[in-house]
């Protein structure tokens, strides 16, 4: 399938072309002991105040980067699962496709993407309470199909 940045699915559309759960914001196609051959990231960009209570993660774009905060709601993020993907992705290379939440059920493609580096950072819980965060920093990648689309 040949996916267009700014193209809109919804979580149901991702999960079955992707093959992930439809749930996460860290969602991987193979297993950590075996190998991973994708990773899909849904980011919330613009979020309500009572956003930030379920959702806590202080997610930035500024130009082709994006900052993406790892996951764990409550207490300091450990670094297994989605976010030891996110880690590994730096030398094993395997496609990061990103989208953005808009509303419920309308997820915006925004292109793929490469981790760069991650780095520590103090963010709020869902408690409120101040905490230390992976953020992965993320670029952009030219698609070799045309500047906005890339195929799954």
């Amino acid at each position: 399938m040949n996916l267009k940045v700014g193209q809109v699915l919804t979580n149901t559309d991702i999960s079955r072309i992707f093959n992930v759960c439809a749930q996460r914001g860290i969602r991987y196609s193979g297993s950590l002991r075996t190998e991973i051959q994708h990773v899909v990231l849904i980011t919330a960009l613009h979020k309500t105040p009572e956003d930030l209570i379920k959702n806590p993660y202080n997610d930035r774009k500024i130009g082709d980067k994006l900052l993406y905060a790892g996951e764990g709601r409550y207490g300091d993020q450990k670094m297994n699962r989605g976010n030891l993907v996110l880690k590994r992705q730096t030398e094993k290379s395997y496609p990061v496709y990103v989208f953005e939440k808009k509303s419920p059920g309308k997820y915006v493609f925004m292109g793929r993407y490469k981790v760069v580096f991650v780095r520590n950072e103090f963010q709020k819980d869902s408690h409120g309470e101040k905490r230390q965060v992976f953020v992965f920093e993320l670029h952009k990648l030219e698609s070799k199909f045309s500047e906005h689309e890339s195929t799954v």
